[in-house]
């Protein structure tokens, strides 16, 4: 375990990870809980109809994950070369850009996304009005979310992990206490507990944009001229967003598929299998977070040694972990899933066990990514690898429209993501290790 860690660098991913990891503990203690009162406080009709009312704008919010790693990379080059100017331009570029793409989403989410909702999606005719104002507050919340991303991407690239762990623990406090209140207020709880994702949402971006301003120096927004900078930032993103989006159809376009094909009922099902999912892919998160800022300096110093031992590092982090948490819930998935949600159904435990398997196969993939990213080949990465994921969701459609079982759509983003995953080992043989 010395010789582990040893390298200064290694000690420093090795702390960022451990507190990474004490964070993703809490966190999926505290997200479970909350979904078994959440469920429970609003009914399992209502918690379906949630699911699918934010669904829509889900598919946009993955926008955050996609644009912070985006800027997280530019600074994270710039602060390897020692270039502090260019940590600085890379922020502000992304600033003005989240603004930007935030008033077009919400053109779309407010035209296309509205007509959706309100013509296409499964909803009993009494709690329509209620369906329409969790949108509207979906989108609130959406937008709050894209706005904090160019300083969730400062903290992460100067490694704040302590700042990320207290902001993003304190909001699953908040999300678990919205959950218990819903047993004591009065009005309707469903639009209750979207207004508090607001509250929730709101305060992080306050404290996000308050400590970059106040302790990270030489930071700050300004006005940048640079048009080659914002064409390789907007290159980068967006090809990184094609892949973004992909894996945003890949859950929450089949939670709308499920709506419209089955009903509420089943979006309650597949929200629960997306809970486990969430949770297994945030022990992932948290991994690739604390070597994701190292990985992406040294390949900028042209460190390719300490990169690949990152790389293994990481990668063997994840096999062990995995192993770790799946066997067993695919063991006893009826008997956790029981003392978790006081009931399971059998639909719950299908899509459950099959999407257990869908965080496994893009974990691995994680280190991958970044080691792509790094490179600069996210064009043809993304555009290989996403494609064959996106096509999960026709695919599944097409199940459901035959009559097939609602466990169909999970089977068949088993099959793609299988395929995804072969793609992307080809694509780090082509791209960087036959190169080095």
């Amino acid at each position: 375990m010395k010789r582990l860690t040893s390298n200064p660098t290694e000690r420093r991913v090795a702390k960022n990870s451990l507190l990474l990891l004490v964070r993703m503990a809490l966190l999926m203690v505290i997200n479970l809980v909350a979904v078994r009162y959440v469920r429970k406080g609003l009914g399992v009709e209502d918690y379906g109809i949630l699911n699918a009312a934010t669904g829509l704008v889900q598919i946009v919010i993955c926008l955050k994950s996609i644009l912070a790693t985006s800027t997280q990379r530019f600074i994270s080059m710039a602060l390897g070369k020692n270039n502090l100017a260019a940590a600085r331009d890379s922020f502000s570029v992304s600033v003005k850009l989240s603004r930007e793409i935030s008033f077009l989403i919400l053109l779309g989410m407010e035209t296309v996304g509205l007509w959706f909702v309100c013509t296409q999606m499964n909803c009993p005719p009494s709690r329509f009005t209620a369906l329409l104002v969790v949108y509207q507050l979906a989108v609130v919340n959406f937008i709050l979310t894209l706005l904090q991303v160019p300083y969730l991407a400062v903290v992460l690239a100067y490694e704040k992990m302590n700042v990320f762990a207290f902001i993003t623990v304190a909001e699953g406090i908040i999300n678990l206490a919205s959950a218990l209140l819903l047993f004591v207020i009065q009005g309707d709880r469903m639009i209750f507990y979207a207004f508090m994702l607001i509250v929730s949402n709101l305060l992080g971006y306050v404290f996000y944009t308050v400590y970059v301003h106040r302790r990270i120096n030489g930071i700050s927004y300004q006005h940048v001229k640079d048009g080659k900078l914002y064409r390789e930032v907007l290159s980068f993103s967006g090809w990184t967003i094609y892949g973004s989006v992909a894996g945003a159809m890949m859950l929450q376009g089949n939670m709308l598929a499920l709506n419209v094909f089955v009903g509420p009922m089943a979006n309650a099902a597949f929200a629960v299998a997306l809970q486990l999912y969430n949770a297994i892919s945030s022990v992932g998160n948290n991994v690739i977070m604390a070597v994701r800022p190292q990985m992406v300096m040294n390949y900028s110093r042209g460190n390719y040694r300490h990169l690949n031992r990152l790389f293994f590092l990481s990668t063997l982090a994840l096999i062990v972990l995995l192993a770790v948490m799946i066997i067993p819930l695919e063991i006893w998935m009826s008997d956790i899933l029981g003392i978790w949600l006081g009931d399971a159904d059998s639909l719950t435990i299908g899509f459950s066990r099959l999407m257990i398997v869908v965080a496994a196969l893009l974990m691995l993939g994680m280190p991958i990514t970044i080691i792509m990213h790094a490179v600069g080949c996210v064009r043809q990465y993304h555009l290989i690898v996403e494609t064959i994921t996106i096509l999960c969701l026709p695919v599944g459609c097409l199940f459901l429209s035959h009559g097939y079982a609602p466990e169909s759509v999970c089977w068949s983003i088993v099959a793609f993501i299988t395929l995804a995953h072969v793609s992307r080992l080809f694509c780090f043989w082509k791209y960087y290790y036959r190169k080095i």
